[in-house]
């Protein structure tokens, strides 16, 4: 053999055994966790992938992110992905990974637009006769009219669906296509024939050993019986899929089946239970989305639609100049969009660091002029309440007096009135004292100082106030008590003047770690976007105390549905003196 053939063999083989090795490596990392699988991605020198791989590789990562909850950085991903595929011929691949950046999009509620992903897809199956790639192509879109409450159109698109996926024999998607089937009936609410395509889907996810697949379906069965008001019967399928979850390190859907317990535990009156799950599912939620993640993604795909164009105006230009060296120019052109979308990553960030500035400086204005304004807006009360209230009584007491000086005839008439005034006086100034600081706070502590609140709101008549303490038998710092106590005061006297509300709640625990407050109302749900973007001060004043003591702050209200609940977390910690100032 020639030493150049020689040469070409061995380098041949050297490819084949490098890109045999990542496949397994990558198969041992997935069967882990999805941080192993994102992990093992990251540390890959993609300069060494071959094209075919390196479109794998990117698809990979796609997974892995989405997995992790990381919808951004997963759509970046699978955009590099099609483009990749498309170079090399891969089209049932590209098919798969356009479908995947569609459910991306319509999980932020863009359903139009990832309706023309999964057209888009189904095209491309049905050019090349792909008809696992149309089928589910096909599925994608009945999940999408599916999702906006159109079960009749939805089952047309999976029927349709299940006719290729059976010529194509693919076990892993019908079970998938059987699940969707069963979902629809339960919107339909038939949910005997709901429970029945559940059933068989979870057989069909056994076959194909789709773990993650099988609680998922163990989840929807749970939500059938959970319509049906079977509880007992839909908290073990709830429990069933909860391990097999997190596991896999599934963020997104251990937060969904965190909600769904509290629920049920909530309707069976386990309240206990059903708070500490809705603080999983809260702690859950919060670290896998963002608003920023949104903004991040929307200009992902805004970019991603004009390097599409761009580039196939640019393969076009070289396709007719440059036919012969179309492998050299697939691997320059690799390199080039890599090193361009770091270059674009890092721009990004610096931009999105600079905007987070921008806010933070922005929020801190506005929690500062909103307390300066809730200061004076208090002095003004103060002093109205002075001068209507001690003014008139000092005026009749002096009355009082001069009548006296006069010889008036009815002294002991006079005594007693006088006697009458100045407890009226005392009174005011009770009042006027308990609104500037309740001494129960500073003598007895935040629970003994919320009752007396409630007590007092109470006896108004305009609404029925109850409070619940656990773990709180020691005193707070005097900065956690005193914000506490402000941010309660604040948002009950805003139920009392615009809520409906007939009963408020009040719940305060505490464990090793962390404490919450709950204030709960039957009043009406009101678009929570209103009071978050409004002019008043009472918002931003609950949310700079919030800010002060480090606490996570959660609004949960619905148009149209009676209930509302203002959740506040804060970590039981020291505070220093000067935050004690601030307060």
């Amino acid at each position: 053999m020639k030493p150049i053939a020689c040469l070409l063999v061995c380098l041949m083989l050297s490819g084949n055994t490098f890109s045999q090795s990542f496949y397994d490596q990558l198969a041992a990392a997935k069967k882990v966790s999805c941080q192993e699988t994102l992990t093992f991605l990251q540390k890959q020198d993609t300069a060494q992938l071959e094209a075919p791989v390196l479109a794998d590789w990117f698809k990979e990562l796609g997974l892995a992110h989405y997995c992790q909850g990381e919808f951004a950085p997963a759509v970046e991903a699978y955009q590099r992905a099609v483009l990749a595929y498309e170079q090399v011929g891969n089209s049932a691949l590209q098919c798969e990974t356009i479908n995947l950046i569609g459910t991306l999009i319509k999980k932020q509620g863009d359903y139009d637009q990832a309706r023309t992903y999964f057209e888009e897809g189904y095209q491309l199956a049905r050019e090349s006769g792909d008809e696992i790639g149309m089928g589910n192509s096909l599925n994608n879109l009945g999940e999408s009219f599916l999702q906006q409450n159109q079960p009749e159109k939805a089952l047309e698109y999976f029927f349709r669906s299940n006719e290729h996926k059976e010529a194509a024999k693919d076990t892993f998607g019908l079970s998938f296509n059987y699940d969707n089937i069963a979902q629809a009936y339960s919107q339909l609410e038939s949910h005997d024939q709901a429970i029945v395509y559940f059933e068989r889907a979870a057989k069909f996810k056994l076959l194909s050993k789709d773990s993650v697949g099988y609680a998922i379906v163990q989840n929807n069965i749970g939500e059938a019986l959970y319509q049906r008001q079977q509880l007992e019967e839909a908290l073990s399928y709830f429990q069933k899929a909860l391990p097999i979850a997190e596991r896999a390190n599934f963020l997104d859907f251990v937060q969904h089946i965190y909600g769904q317990m509290a629920k049920v535990n909530e309707d069976l009156g386990d309240h206990r239970a059903a708070l500490a799950h809705f603080k999983q599912r809260t702690a859950v939620r919060d670290s896998i989305f963002n608003i920023a993640k949104n903004k991040e993604l929307l200009e992902i795909n805004t970019r991603y639609e004009t390097e599409k164009k761009e580039r196939q105006i640019a393969e076009q230009k070289v396709a007719l100049q440059q036919k012969n060296i179309l492998t050299a120019g697939l691997v320059g052109g690799l390199i080039v969009l890599v090193v361009v979308g770091r270059l674009m990553l890092q721009r990004r960030r610096l931009r999105y660091e600079n905007q987070l500035k921008e806010e933070q400086t922005r929020t801190k204005e506005a929690q500062i002029a909103a307390s300066i304004a809730s200061q004076e807006k208090e002095r003004s009360r103060f002093a109205k309440d002075l001068h209507d209230g001690f003014g008139q009584l000092i005026s009749i007491l002096n009355i009082n007096l001069k009548s006296l000086e006069n010889g008036a005839n009815n002294r002991q008439e006079v005594f007693e009135e006088s006697a009458k005034v100045l407890e009226e006086m005392y009174g005011e100034l009770k009042n006027i004292c308990f609104n500037l600081m309740p001494q129960t706070l500073i003598q007895k502590g935040l629970p003994a100082a919320l009752n007396e609140f409630a007590a007092r709101v109470s006896v108004a008549g305009k609404l029925v106030v109850t409070t619940d303490f656990f773990g709180v038998e020691e005193r707070l710092s005097d900065l956690q008590e005193i914000s506490l106590y402000r941010i309660t005061q604040e948002w009950v006297n805003n139920i009392v003047k615009y809520s409906d509300a007939k009963k408020v709640s009040i719940q305060i625990t505490k464990d090793e770690h962390e404490l919450t407050l709950m204030v709960e109302d039957d009043g009406s749900g009101f678009d929570k976007q209103k009071l978050i973007s409004g002019s008043g001060n009472g918002w931003k004043n609950i949310n700079s105390r919030t800010n002060l003591i480090h606490g996570e702050l959660e609004l949960e209200t619905v148009i149209g549905r009676r209930g509302n609940s203002l959740i506040l977390n804060v970590p039981v910690a020291v505070h220093t003196q000067s935050e004690l100032r601030e307060a």
